[in-house]
């Protein structure tokens, strides 16, 4: 089975829920790093990269919580509920009064076992081909403006040593930038000069940059490594 053929058994799991529990208006599957896996036919990228701001500000500090196994985010209109299952996160958007007994049983019984039924027929195309894939991330903007904050974007220096380690390189110099509106540039990255934003999931953008990419503060955007 193809990564591609993986991700439509996923997306047809997705919409089979949503036909026997009406309580679930929207769903996908997400990576930890940030990579979309799977998602059903209603769910926008804009509700995609709002649950997924939520989401980074609190799983950064999963280390001070023992662990992010499960999330449940309260909204105005309903809750988004948020599931650790084999290396992936599975988010559901439900009603305010969902049935929290069946929503149980699609995390912990009918989604594993769906899992399980696919990696019989092959290993999980998402983890073999992880270490050959060029690792990336989803982090907030945060913009730099000024006469001397010249072409370079900033992340943490945690993530360009985690990338160098990935990469097998002394360094990192340079990323590419993704929108989730399709836009995408590459640039040169060095670290944050603000120790302060360190470990918050930021990418700090020099204005221009952002026109380019047409973003603004606080949105969420894709940034990986250049393997050149």
């Amino acid at each position: 089975m193809s990564k591609d053929a993986y991700a439509d058994a996923l997306k047809s799991a997705l919409n089979e829920i949503k036909k026997v529990c009406p309580d679930v208006s929207l769903s996908f599957i997400f990576t930890k790093d940030g990579m979309m896996v799977a998602k059903d036919l209603e769910t926008t990228e804009e509700t995609i990269e709002k649950t997924m701001r939520s989401f980074q500000s609190i799983e950064g500090k999963e280390d001070t919580i023992g662990g992010l196994q499960t999330l449940i985010i309260d909204g105005e209109e309903g809750k988004v509920h948020i599931s650790y299952i084999n290396d992936m996160y599975l988010a559901l958007a439900t009603s305010k009064n969902a049935d929290v007994t069946f929503l149980q049983a699609i995390t912990r019984v009918i989604f594993p076992t769906v899992l399980k039924l696919l990696e019989s027929v092959t290993p999980t195309p998402l983890q073999s081909t992880s270490i050959q894939s060029t690792p990336s991330k989803q982090l907030v903007v945060d913009t730099l403006s000024g006469f001397f904050v010249g072409d370079s974007v900033q992340v943490d220096l945690g993530l360009l040593k985690e990338w160098s380690e990935l990469l097998n390189r002394k360094s990192v110099d340079e990323v590419e930038i993704e929108a989730f509106g399709g836009k995408a540039t590459q640039c040169k990255v060095k670290e944050l000069s603000d120790q302060k934003l360190e470990g918050k999931g930021i990418v700090r953008i020099p204005e221009k940059i952002c026109k380019v990419l047409e973003v603004k503060k606080g949105q969420l955007v894709r940034v990986k490594p250049l393997e050149t």
